[in-house]
């Protein structure tokens, strides 16, 4: 099992279990993650899919993009579990659940 969970925004604490995969995003008809208080994230903004045993973050043509590492992602990136990215103005994480 994965959670998702916000480190800083205006939803700071909040957390999201998942198994495969999740969508983030402002509206909750469009993302399991609903980052709705924060008016920087597009409607379904990003995605986190695990392949072959891999986070793979993709951003879904945001208006404001996703960054990890400060750096704005084009298309997917791999990341490792705890790694921060952030979506419109929220810090996020995966972690692994035991």
């Amino acid at each position: 099992m994965l959670v998702l969970e916000v480190v800083s925004g205006p939803l700071d604490g909040q957390r999201w279990e998942f198994e495969s995969e999740i969508t983030i995003g402002r509206d909750d008809a469009a993302a399991q993650a609903c980052l709705a208080l924060d008016r920087y994230v597009s409607r379904a903004h990003a995605r986190i899919q695990v392949d072959e045993g891999a986070l793979v973050l993709s951003d879904l043509e945001s208006r404001n993009g996703t960054r990890v590492e400060g750096a704005k992602i084009v298309g997917t990136v791999r990341i490792e579990p705890g790694t921060p990215f952030i979506v419109g103005r929220t810090a996020l994480r995966v972690l692994v659940r035991p």
